[in-house]
């Protein structure tokens, strides 16, 4: 079926294209994915000291390697750029500006800088309008560039409930894009990388809203296996979309009523769950992490503030910013399966289906609740490494702040959901919420700040289990299948 371009479609609003100079620079960010690239490229400058839009945009560029958008910039300057191409770079361009001076302007709590990073978000989504009109144009790297940093501009600049929501919106027009892209984009280094992370954001939104993540964002690369060029690429992150996907179909079938049994629901997210305990003790080498505890400590938040160097003694060490994205997105995904599990147990147990032994069923909601809190302490010890002061005798958060603020969207919803099963007071829901402090001030990300006021006296949900556990209350009536 024909993917429909409407899903794309960013707005209709005006603005007028910068005029662009060339200067060149080197990208000085430490983060490292695979496939990174050392940054070499022309950008829009007038002024260094003076022209905040080039700041933005060196911003953007040091801090959101996640999705390869140097590279995608260096490609499109080097190639040059005829009347059509220019424009997708001009959207691309504004784009890029209006996520960098949404981001200085939070951290620097400039109204100035918000009101040109709104005029700059304004004139992107004329652009990028236009560009998506040009059937030359509308699967070009430069547009996609374009509509996933529009997106982004939702989660930076917007302090209201909504702008998570928007984001989705926005990553169901990444999808469709993508679709619409084919398999030529991975035979395109460029290409073949901005599909891998932006798949990724793709079905974190499909999670979020209970849809299905189209298949042939899960089957194109198996499609092309045979003809891709040997890129450094370990074969995790393709394996976990695979299993996500299969998630992602299932809650769409129970939010549907396709689906209605809640055993048949239970033994399918089981099933699921599965294979996500056989892709975490199966992963490759160059995937591995460590875990590393700081000497003579054991706590981090009751005690120290200011500390983000460890959670409660313990930090995570990965190979590549990439590789923890991914584990996190595994842990995120796992929780999920499992609340659905604990979900439709606790409906056929409350409805009386085909009695089992309380015994088990008790055994088997305790098991479940501890998975599910080691997999939320997991995504708080991955934070100091994604705040770059992993394994630091308290290193001043704020001091790797500006290389690494792009990781700050990435951990949105890993962090929420380490909120939601630790609940409020609670050394998780604690973490997280000092954690979204950081990422609102500290970053710019304005999302962070509304998730502390939504998330802050969440109670969790897994205290019905501990209920039971010390003999509180009892389910006389229970079932497992």
């Amino acid at each position: 079926m024909k993917p429909d371009l409407s899903a794309v479609d960013v707005g209709k609003q005006g603005g007028l294209a910068p005029v662009i100079e060339t200067r060149t620079r080197r990208n000085t960010s430490s983060e490292y994915y695979p496939g990174q690239h050392t940054l070499r490229f022309p950008l829009a400058i007038v002024n260094f000291a003076l022209d905040h839009t080039f700041q933005a945009t060196c911003f953007f560029l040091d801090a959101y390697t996640w999705f390869n958008a140097s590279k995608i910039v260096e490609t499109s300057f080097k190639h040059g750029a005829g009347p059509a191409e220019s424009l997708g770079q001009k959207a691309m361009m504004a784009s890029i500006a209006s996520v960098g001076l949404a981001n200085l302007a939070s951290m620097q709590r400039s109204s100035s800088l918000r009101l040109s990073a709104r005029h700059e978000y304004t004139t992107a989504l004329q652009l990028t309008n236009a560009a998506l009109c040009d059937p030359n144009l509308v699967t070009a790297d430069t547009t996609l560039t374009a509509i996933v940093c529009l997106s982004l501009f939702e989660i930076i600049a917007c302090h209201k409930n909504e702008s998570l929501d928007s984001w989705i919106e926005h990553s169901q027009g990444v999808a469709t894009v993508l679709e619409l892209r084919g398999r030529d984009q991975l035979r395109r280094e460029g290409g073949f990388w901005m599909f891998q992370a932006l798949r990724n954001e793709v079905v974190l939104g499909c999670l979020q809203k209970k849809t299905r993540l189209p298949s042939v964002l899960v089957d194109m690369p198996d499609q092309v296996a045979a003809d891709l060029p040997p890129y450094p690429f370990p074969p995790d992150g393709d394996r976990l979309v695979k299993i996500m996907a299969k998630f992602t179909g299932l809650q769409a079938d129970v939010r549907e009523g396709i689906l209605l049994d809640s055993s048949e629901i239970v033994k399918m997210a089981m099933a699921i769950d599965l294979e996500l305990g056989h892709f975490a003790s199966h992963a490759s080498a160059d995937f591995t992490y460590k875990v590393e505890t700081q000497p003579g400590s054991v706590t981090s938040c009751e005690h120290d503030e200011g500390n983000f160097c460890h959670y409660q003694g313990t930090y995570h060490i990965y190979q590549s910013i990439w590789s923890c994205n991914i584990w996190n997105n595994y842990r995120y995904t796992r929780i999920l399966v499992n609340s659905m599990i604990l979900t439709h147990l606790r409906s056929m147990a409350s409805s009386g289906h085909q009695v089992l032994d309380y015994g088990l069923f008790k055994d088997h909601c305790i098991r479940i609740r501890d998975l599910m809190r080691q997999l939320a302490t997991d995504i708080c010890c991955s934070i100091p490494f994604k705040f770059g002061v992993a394994g630091f005798d308290k290193k001043d958060i704020f001091d790797s702040l500006h290389t690494h603020a792009g990781t700050g969207f990435t951990l949105l919803l890993p962090l929420a959901m380490a909120a939601l099963v630790g609940g409020v007071s609670s050394p998780m829901h604690n973490w997280a919420m000092r954690c979204f402090h950081v990422i609102g001030r500290g970053m710019g990300i304005g999302t962070a700040s509304t998730l502390v006021t939504v998330l802050g006296n969440e109670p969790g949900g897994l205290h019905w289990i501990d209920a039971m556990e010390s003999g509180h209350t009892v389910c006389s009536r229970a079932v497992l299948q």
